[in-house]
């Protein structure tokens, strides 16, 4: 069965780049804002700040979910990947070129990296070893650029 060695191969590249994108975002739009989350997200992306929200109410209720030792629950972890393409996007301005050189560079990496992991997520019997490499080597040209930015 093919299912298992795939999973085992992608999903914690997919889980550290999302994650680590998060906390990146967070963290320049923390530098770039006071408060940017409730002084500009709320305002300028009023369904994400709300989705995030709502999903935090939802974690409040179960109280075996929330910070690790090392490291808190943002109200970034809240949102989805598609949801932080959309905040890069809308603070452009601020991200591009400090996080990333084009636009068009982090949403045509994005693109490829978000399809894999949405087969990985819900239709892994489409799922196959080439896609797995495609996200691997997306999420690396992504993560190497971010990392050399912050």
């Amino acid at each position: 069965m093919q299912a298992i060695p795939l999973g085992e191969n992608l999903f914690s590249p997919l889980y550290q780049f999302e994650n680590g994108l998060r906390l990146a975002i967070d963290k320049h739009l923390s530098a770039c804002y006071t408060d940017w989350w409730n002084s500009r997200l709320q305002f300028a992306l009023p369904e994400i700040h709300k989705y995030a929200q709502d999903h935090m109410r939802k974690i409040a209720n179960m109280p075996w979910i929330g910070d690790s030792a090392r490291t808190p629950i943002l109200p970034i972890h809240h949102v989805t990947l598609g949801q932080l393409e959309e905040i890069v996007k809308k603070f452009s301005s601020d991200c591009i070129p400090q996080l990333f050189p084009t636009i068009e560079f982090f949403l045509g990496h994005m693109e490829c990296i978000k399809r894999v992991r949405n087969l990985y997520s819900h239709m892994f019997p489409c799922l196959d070893i080439q896609d797995s490499r495609l996200a691997k080597r997306e999420i690396l040209t992504l993560s190497e650029h971010l990392s050399t930015r912050l």
